[in-house]
C-alpha cells in the first residue's frame, strides 16, 4: 500500500500570523497547540536577565556561542509567552524543569512544551496535550538513507531538489513522532506506521523551512505564528526590570 504522507500546507511571515503579545491568551483559548517562529537573531545580553540561577548555570556549559544565543533566546520567549496565559501570568517567577528531554512548567503538569531548532530559526510550541515538534531549514541533503525508507515509497519527485524537499518533510515528521513518543528517531525510519499511530500536521514555510507537528490520533487545533524580534525584545527587557510583574 503506498504510504500518503500529510501535505505541507504554505505558510508565510504575514502580518495576518504575527504575534501580538497582548493576543496571546486569545490564541491559548482557541487552540489546541501554538507554535511560535523566533529567531537567534532577538538575542540581546540583557535577556539573561530573565533566566534564573540553573538556566544561567546551564549558559555557562555551552562552549558554543551559537548554543548560548539560542538557549538564551528560546527560554526568554517561553517564559514571555507564558507570562501571557491564563494560569501563569499572575506568577512573578515562571520556572521551567526538565524530565528526559522534555521541559516542563513547575505547578503546571497540564501545560507541555516542545522546542525544536534549525539553523538560526526557532521553533517554540505550547499545548494542551503532548506533542512532538520538528523544523528543518530547506537545505540539499543526502537521501540515501531516507530514500531506502518505505515512507518514501511511492515519492513522484521531478528532480534532486524535490528530492530533498520530500526527504526533510519525512524526516520532519519522523523526527516529530519520536519526540510525542520519547523515543529515538532513526529506528523509525524503516516504518511506515507511525503515520497510522499518531496525528500530523506539516507546513512548508516561505519555502525555507519545513515544520511538522505529532499528536496523538484526533483532531488537533493549530496555530502558528511569528515573533517580531523588536516587540519580543522590548517586552523582555522590560519584564526584567525591578519591580515588574507579569500579567
Amino acid at each position: 500500500m503506498t504510504v500518503i504522507l500529510p501535505p505541507l500546507r504554505v505558510w508565510s511571515k504575514t502580518l495576518e500570523n504575527r504575534c501580538v503579545p497582548d493576543e496571546i491568551p486569545v490564541y491559548w483559548k482557541a487552540h489546541d497547540v501554538i507554535t511560535f517562529l523566533a529567531d537567534t537573531g532577538m538575542y540581546d545580553p540583557t535577556l539573561s536577565q530573565g533566566l534564573d540561577d540553573a538556566e544561567k548555570e546551564r549558559v555557562l556549559q555551552f562552549k558554543s556561542h551559537y548554543y548560548k544565543k539560542r538557549f538564551i533566546v528560546s527560554r526568554s520567549l517561553l517564559k514571555n509567552i507564558l507570562r501571557h496565559i491564563n494560569g501563569t501570568g499572575n506568577r512573578d517567577e515562571i520556572v521551567l524543569s526538565r524530565e528526559r528531554e522534555r521541559i516542563l512548567v513547575n505547578g503546571w503538569p497540564d501545560m507541555h512544551i516542545c522546542l525544536s531548532y534549525s539553523g538560526s530559526s526557532i521553533a517554540v510550541s505550547v499545548a494542551k496535550r503532548k506533542i512532538g515538534v520538528d523544523i528543518e531549514g530547506v537545505r540539499p541533503v543526502d537521501i540515501k538513507k531516507i530514500r531506502s525508507s518505505p515512507l518514501f515509497e511511492g515519492s513522484k519527485c521531478r528532480n534532486k531538489k524535490e528530492e530533498s524537499l520530500q526527504a526533510l518533510h519525512i524526516w520532519t515528521l519522523v523526527e516529530a513522532w519520536a519526540k510525542l513518543r520519547d523515543s529515538n528517531p532513526y529506528q523509525f525510519l524503516n516504518s511506515s506506521s507511525l503515520l497510522y499511530d499518531a496525528s500530523f500536521v506539516s507546513y512548508c514555510v516561505d519555502r525555507r523551512l519545513i515544520l511538522s507537528l505529532a499528536s496523538d490520533t484526533g483532531n488537533l487545533d493549530h496555530a502558528m505564528f511569528w515573533i517580531e524580534p523588536q516587540t519580543f525584545s522590548s517586552r523582555a527587557k522590560n519584564e526584567n526590570l525591578p519591580g515588574h510583574r507579569g500579567r
